[in-house]
Parts: structure tokens; sequence; C-alpha cells
């Protein structure tokens, strides 16, 4: 189900009355500590490429309807069980939703980026996908997902939407492939670990690298260039691991069946960086780099 329009509540705060035409930084949100860590990446990544922070919570369809079914049940820490209802289901959301506002807010704040809080209903990849835009970048946490679920999640934003997708692992999500602030200190660039760059041998494998490049210097990082002509996910992350990467940045036309996206963000002990169109940082075409 899309998602829909952001609730009355939902906040916004802009620098000014161009931001809203800057690049955002999507990130799911709920009350998981993992959610948490992947919004600490998203404020990173924001501060970095100077986008917006944009914190999407998605009130799930399943969990409404599992409560509206007559053995539902909910059991405390403490053993109590209670029934459950759609309403009360309902307002629990409602209240996580606003907690995690509220984190938003702060690691927003510390990171100095502009944000904003929407509220969507449906199922949590789909409907976070339904909110990208061809200036956007997703950032999913893949390690707890169902494979076909993110890679239709995956689909869906880089190929319908033309939108990137961070796909961040577990416990890897703050891994340092970016810097706190777009402007890095002197002599720390050598504490970052490079971005790992993969290069299939096409036109955009040379995009991918130009992208790559722009974004290094933007942070700061060094940069491998992984050529992947003839080989599949696992290869590539074996590859980046080998390099120490930090992040990999690869064109999710790439990526072959469903189930790709998922093999390669377990594998990878990094970020991946799926780009869903060929753009440079500033959004324009990016050049092509020679061998």
């Amino acid at each position: 189900m899309a998602a829909r329009k952001p609730d009355p509540q939902s906040t916004t705060r802009e620098e000014d009355g161009k931001a809203r035409l800057r690049r955002r930084i999507v990130v799911g949100l709920d009350t998981n500590f993992m959610a948490r860590e992947a919004l600490a990446l998203a404020a990173r990544v924001a501060a970095s490429v100077e986008a917006n922070l944009c914190g999407v919570f998605v009130e799930d369809e399943d969990l409404l309807a599992m409560s509206c079914l007559p053995f539902a049940r909910e059991i405390s820490f403490s053993g109590e069980v209670r029934g459950l209802d759609e309403r009360g289901m309902l307002r629990a959301m409602q209240a996580q939703a606003e907690t995690m506002r509220r984190i938003l807010e702060r690691t927003a704040n510390d990171a100095h980026v502009p944000w904003s809080f929407n509220i969507a209903r449906g199922r949590p990849f789909a409907s976070l996908a339904a909110t990208a835009g061809a200036q956007d970048t997703l950032i999913i946490r893949a390690h707890a997902a169902n494979p076909r679920d993110l890679g239709r999640a995956v689909r869906a934003a880089t190929r319908d939407a033309r939108a990137d997708v961070l796909l961040a692992g577990h416990g890897v999500a703050v891994s340092g492939a970016f810097a706190a602030s777009p402007a890095v200190q002197q002599g720390a660039a050598s504490s970052i670990r490079p971005l790992a760059a993969i290069d299939e041998g096409s036109s955009l494998g040379e995009n991918c690298v130009a992208f790559a490049e722009t974004l290094a210097r933007r942070i700061g990082a060094p940069l491998r260039r992984i050529f992947a002509r003839g080989f599949g996910p696992a290869d590539v992350a074996a590859a980046a691991r080998n390099a120490g990467a930090g992040l990999i940045v690869v064109n999710a036309a790439w990526l072959g069946d469903d189930d790709d996206a998922a093999r390669l963000s377990a594998a990878a002990g990094c970020p991946v960086l799926l780009l869903g169109s060929e753009h440079d940082l500033s959004g324009k075409p990016a050049a092509k780099t020679e061998g």
C-alpha cells in the first residue's frame, strides 16, 4: 500500500524556502534499537552530503489487522495477559511515532541538518519505498528483512522512483564511512574507511565510479575501484571486505533477481549504496571517467 499523505501533526523544519529542493535522506523509524542506529547513519549521511533528513514512521497494517482477530492477546513483561483491539493498537503506534519524532528531532539538531517527520500506513518496506523520489536516498535496515520483500522495495525505489537506496546491515550502520560533518578535519581522513566503487564494465559502472569519486572527496575518504564483470554479489562483497571498505557504491541496475540486494548486504560487512539513476551529488548527469 502506498504511503498516505503526511499526518496533520507531522513536523517539518526548513532552513529556507529553497531547502525543499535539496536531496533528502529518508529513513524508516520504529522503536527497535537498530532503527536508532540507522537514524544515526542517516544523520551522518545528511550532514556529509548537505541534505535534508526525513524520518518516516509506518503504521504496520498487518499488526492493525492482527489486533482485530478474536484470539489476539498482549502479554506484558510482568506476565499480564490483555486483549487487543485495533483502536488500542493504533494508540500504541501513535505513541511510538511521537517517541521517534522526538529522537529524530534531537538527532537532526545534533547533526545540524534540516529535518522532517511523516507518518504512513501500510507494509514497512513498501510504504517507505512509496515515499521515494528521484532526489532521495532511502536508508533501509537490511539485516532483519525478508530477502524478497527487501528486493521488491529496492526495485520499486531504484527502478521506478529512480531514488538511491542505502542498505545498512546489523552492527555496521555507523561504521565510520561518513564524516560527522561535510568539512573533514585536517588529518582525520586516515581514520575513515575507503569507499568501494563497483565497476561491472558498463556505462553505468563508469557513472558509479564517478559518483563514488565525488562522494569520497566530499567526505575525505579514499576510493577503491572494484572491477566486477562476470562476478556476483558474494564475490563483490568479498573483494570489498578485503579492501577494508566502509561503504560499497554500486548501480542498482547491476543487481539481478530480488534476492541479490539482500545477498550483497548480508555479505558486505558495511553499508551498501545502490544508485537508482545516473547523477552526481548535485543531481546532474555524471561525467564518465577513463579506465
